[in-house]
């Protein structure tokens, strides 16, 4: 069972990340998700995987700017999403985090191909 839960976490992200960079999951698909995942804050007070600095690393990753964050944070919070997921699986806030630190990972991605590009034609 968690090889299938590893496996459909991984195929997800894929997606996911691909969708977005392709430009297809708009920014504000992402900032439901946001909110959304924000209500996984409420599980901090359980016993839990993610110390107390991943919690607050967590709560400060989803407080920014989705535009600001660097593809190092997105992926920085992808694998605080994959400890929550592997740990709270059953709550669907879970799942709604692993998908918008997915959608950061695209954007991230997207953000930097658009800026590569742009500094080939100068």
């Amino acid at each position: 069972v968690t090889r299938l839960a590893e496996a459909y976490s991984s195929y997800q992200e894929f997606f996911v990340e691909y969708l977005t960079a392709e430009g297809l999951i708009k920014r504000e698909k992402a900032d439901l998700l946001r909110n959304e995942a924000r209500r996984m804050m409420r599980l901090a007070a359980l016993a839990n995987p993610l110390t107390k600095e991943e919690w607050e690393r967590l709560k400060e990753l989803l407080d920014k700017d989705p535009d600001k964050v660097t593809l190092e944070e997105a992926l920085e919070l992808r694998e605080l999403a994959r400890k929550v997921v592997r740990e709270y699986g059953e709550y669907p806030e879970a799942w709604k985090l692993h998908i918008y630190a997915s959608i950061l990972v695209g954007t991230a991605i997207r953000r930097k191909a658009e800026e590569s590009k742009q500094q080939g034609q100068q």
